[in-house]
């Protein structure tokens, strides 16, 4: 019997152990340099939910970067553990022993803390006495080519690229993180040639080259140096299989021929090899070029569940809340009011498009203003989408705006999820009646007799000339009817992308900017596209209803996706621009023949 009680304990211990929320902090081993900048990294696994996280004051030490927050999974024989990454560069003031103090958090409801961590922070002039830093030219090995060595074998093991998901599967509006890293530990500048173009996926990015992320990893017991190339969430649009296109890099590698030299350094950049001929040391230098490519990755997404999908639902996917309030609750008949509705959380917001309201009866309502107030370096979006719908009553009274519901699909818990505003009572009333006194109106009616007289001489003077203006209006009439008809005309596909027509030979930027107007322009003159409409999940919705062929829809998102790469991002796209203008023209015919 006792035996099976300690059974029963033991597995009751190690089962805690196992679903215990690990919270840690991690900082640089052995001492960091004064002045120069080190990483402190907070580390969360093994929890469901995070809610506030509050980090501590870093006393004695500046915040050169950060924080950037990484949220992933580590695959284990216990199972799926979620991983949350918060990340501080941080430089030190002065030389001393110093506490990092660890950071709060609220983890499933709970308030925990991660441990402090220890540093040492010492001046140049002790690294020196250490051996840390040396005077002069330094001992770099993996810069030197020995005799004999094969330079690009070197190159091979020693730079690298790579490009590391957080998934590989998801769903529809579910983000996926990609991270593109350089490994380095050669004297090198890098020159990436070719972006990723993530056809199928809206794009959102977290880090770039210009925030210089910089930390050190170490591979196989070597340190190399790691640079974030970039960093984005890809919400993908619909279902299917996708692949994340290989990021192409060009590289020049410098090799010493001796033992002694510069400390390795790496350069990333786009476009530096234009005319640059500047990468050498000296005489003892050689310069090796070499390429180098992610590999492409596909990513299954799936579609949201069928089984109790609400009718309202309309892409959302996250986990979210909802606010609406009115910018005032009195007004009078005829006054422009205004609700606005927020909606807040994590998920796909720039997919979002604006909840249906059940107006009352009565009032006049015009396409809402959508204001956005997001950070991009969560994993989902983290923030606000805010709609502002503006109305006009017609008649006095109380006025109540019926609650507004939004239902939205939570991967967490693989289950649809509505929330729901309170119903706003608006107070309208009549025009203000404006008082007056007896003097008062004697004033107004003499004025009006004075008027009158004026008047009736003005009715005189006018019917002479009464003929010629009647004359002069019939045909300003029949003008004005010539011409509206004119314009009702359908444009032809031509002439609303001439202008990306007239932009092939600028910049690559402009090009696809009066490309993707152009395409967004059809679809405002053919189906009445406005405001809010105009994204690409209430356009596929749109094509659906009209059974627009499901290959004229595919080219269709994948011309904005190539027209938002093109625009959003640096990369020189090799894609001939003529035969995308060509091929747009192409797909906005059949859809058009599919309309009449």
């Amino acid at each position: 019997m006792q035996r099976i009680v300690f059974i029963f304990l033991l597995a009751v211990y190690s089962f805690s152990i196992k679903a215990q929320v690990v919270f840690r902090t991690d900082v640089t081993q052995g001492p960091v340099i004064a002045g120069e900048s080190f990483q402190v990294q907070y580390v969360l696994e093994n929890f469901n939910d995070i809610g506030e996280f509050s980090p501590p004051d870093f006393k004695n030490f500046r915040i050169a970067g950060g924080p950037f927050v990484y949220e992933g999974a580590t695959y284990s024989t216990d199972g799926i553990r979620k991983v949350k990454n918060v990340v501080y560069t941080l430089e030190p003031l002065k030389p001393g022993k110093f506490i990092i103090h660890g950071a709060n958090a609220k983890v499933d409801g709970h308030l925990v803390k991660s441990d402090n961590a220890a540093i040492e922070v010492i001046s140049k002039a002790e690294a020196f006495k250490r051996g840390l830093l040396y005077e002069g030219p330094q001992i770099n090995p993996t810069s030197y080519l020995k005799p004999g060595e094969d330079p690009y074998e070197k190159i091979r093991k020693n730079l690298f690229l790579k490009v590391l998901v957080d998934k590989k599967s998801c769903y529809v509006g579910e983000p996926i993180t990609a991270t593109f890293k350089l490994y380095s530990r050669v004297e090198s500048r890098s020159d990436i040639v070719k972006n990723p173009a993530f056809y199928g996926f809206t794009v959102q990015d977290m880090i770039g080259l210009n925030d210089a992320m910089l930390t050190n990893e170490t591979i196989n017991g070597k340190t190399f140096d790691v640079h974030t190339v970039r960093k984005v969430q890809l919400y993908p649009l619909q279902s299917g299989s996708y692949t994340i296109d290989a990021m192409e890099v060009e590289n020049k590698v410098q090799f010493s021929k001796s033992m002694v030299g510069n400390k390795t350094e790496q350069e990333i950049i786009e476009g530096i090899f234009d005319g640059d001929n500047s990468f050498s040391l000296g005489n003892d230098a050689e310069v090796y070029e070499s390429s180098m490519h992610s590999e492409p990755i596909s990513i299954v997404v799936k579609p949201s569940p069928e089984k109790n999908k609400p009718a309202d639902f309309s892409g959302a996917t996250g986990k979210f809340s909802i606010d609406a309030s009115v910018r005032k609750n009195k007004i009078t008949k005829n006054e422009e009011g205004e609700l606005i509705v927020t909606i807040s959380g994590n998920g796909n917001f720039t997919q979002l498009t604006a909840p249906t309201i059940q107006w009352p009866q009565g009032i006049e309502t015009f396409d809402p203003q959508v204001k956005d107030a997001l950070d991009n370096r969560f994993s989902p979006l983290k923030g606000s989408r805010t709609f502002h719908f503006p109305f006009v009553p017609a008649k006095a009274g109380d006025l109540i705006l019926p609650a507004v519901s939004f239902s939205f699909f939570d991967p967490g818990s693989d289950s649809y999820k509505t929330v729901t505003t309170n119903a706003i009572k608006v107070d309208v009333a009549e025009s203000e009646k404006i008082k007056t006194d007896q003097p008062a109106l004697k004033k107004k009616a003499t004025k009006i007799s004075i008027i009158f007289i004026l008047g009736g001489i003005f009715i005189l003077l006018a019917a002479a000339g009464g003929g010629f203006l009647w004359y002069w209006k019939r045909k300003q009439s029949k003008n004005k009817m010539a011409a509206a008809e004119e314009k009702n005309k359908p444009r032809p596909i031509t002439e609303i992308l001439q202008p990306a027509l007239e932009s092939i030979e600028e910049g690559h930027k402009v090009f696809y900017t009066n490309l993707r107007s152009g395409i967004w322009n059809f679809f405002s003159l053919r189906l009445g596209f406005s405001g809010s409409m105009m994204n690409r999940d209430y356009l596929l919705s749109v094509l659906k209803q009209k059974n627009i062929n499901q290959s004229d829809q595919r080219s269709l998102l994948n011309i904005l996706e190539q027209c938002e790469a093109g625009i959003y991002t640096d990369a020189h796209s090799e894609i001939d621009k003529s035969e995308l203008l060509r091929k747009t023209s192409s797909v906005l015919e059949q859809i058009d023949r599919s309309l009449i």
